[in-house]
């Protein structure tokens, strides 16, 4: 269960190391050179924005898209191996606990899609495509969560999840976003 104690700082400095890596592969770090990684995992700040569409031109949207669904991909592949492993409903080991918080990245983005879409406007619609396949995709993976709890967690994997990591997430979450991310990775805009 300490994967879930740890679950945001370890999710947040994946999607920096995430973000790290491609902006060295497609830009040559363009975007380290404007942003600063921090303790949310998120390139933020409305200077840096602009700064970075002036750097990169029409290869801006690109680049979120690819971090955006290599994320997400990372996300779906641990739910099919943890699918894999775990098909006849044995207890979980460290591995498959560690497969669940990787695939819970994207889960928790999730989320947090679906609750900034109720709490935002009262119907949500996506309109455009790019929207349509942000829902999709969130979808997707509710559709995992589902799959993964309800037919591959036996009994006591259930209440371990419910008893423990929801639990953990939720102090890590408090722990990483109120004291320790801002005071570690704080978040320095231009």
């Amino acid at each position: 269960m300490l994967i879930f104690v740890c679950f945001f700082p370890i999710k947040t400095q994946f999607y920096n190391v995430i973000y790290i890596v491609f902006d060295a592969i497609l830009h040559a770090g363009a975007i380290s050179s404007i942003y600063t990684y921090n303790y949310l995992g998120l390139l933020i700040g409305c200077q840096e924005i602009l700064e970075t569409q002036k750097v990169l031109g029409s290869r801006f949207e690109f680049f979120y898209s690819v971090v955006f669904y290599v994320i997400y991909i990372f996300s779906v592949v641990a739910s099919i191996i943890l699918f894999n492993r775990n098909q006849s409903k044995q207890n979980f080991k460290k591995v498959d606990w560690i497969l669940l918080a990787v695939f819970s990245f994207q889960l928790f983005d999730t989320l947090e899609y679906l609750l900034e879409s109720v709490l935002i406007s009262k119907y949500y619609a996506p309109e455009t495509l790019p929207e349509w396949l942000r829902f999709l995709k969130n979808m997707v993976i509710v559709i995992i969560a589902f799959v993964l709890f309800f037919n591959i967690c036996n009994k006591f994997t259930k209440k371990q999840i419910l008893m423990f990591a929801l639990p953990a997430s939720v102090v890590s979450f408090a722990l990483w976003f109120l004291v320790l991310g801002p005071l570690l990775l704080p978040i320095k805009t231009l």
